[in-house]
């Protein structure tokens, strides 16, 4: 039996419930990934790099900080 998951009809949308994904143990940080990221990563391991995906230990919150608009007066700036 060959599975190919480059042409799965519903790859990155339904690994996490896939029987391959379930026999291949693929982390849950993998199922996050987007699709580009999941592509770089086969990128790599066609390149015959061993490929780890790590589990996140933190999730990294980026500040926003508002940029601060003029006041108008009479539909002009102050």
């Amino acid at each position: 039996m060959l599975v190919d998951c480059e042409s799965c009809t519903v790859r990155g949308k339904s690994c996490s419930s896939c029987v391959v994904t379930l026999l291949l143990d693929t982390p849950q940080a993998f199922h996050q990934l987007g699709p580009e990221e999941v592509n770089a990563i086969e990128v790599f391991e066609l390149a015959g790099f061993e490929v780890t995906v790590l589990e996140p230990t933190h999730f990294e919150t980026i500040p926003v900080t508002p940029i601060p608009t003029p006041r108008r007066r009479n539909g002009r700036a102050a």
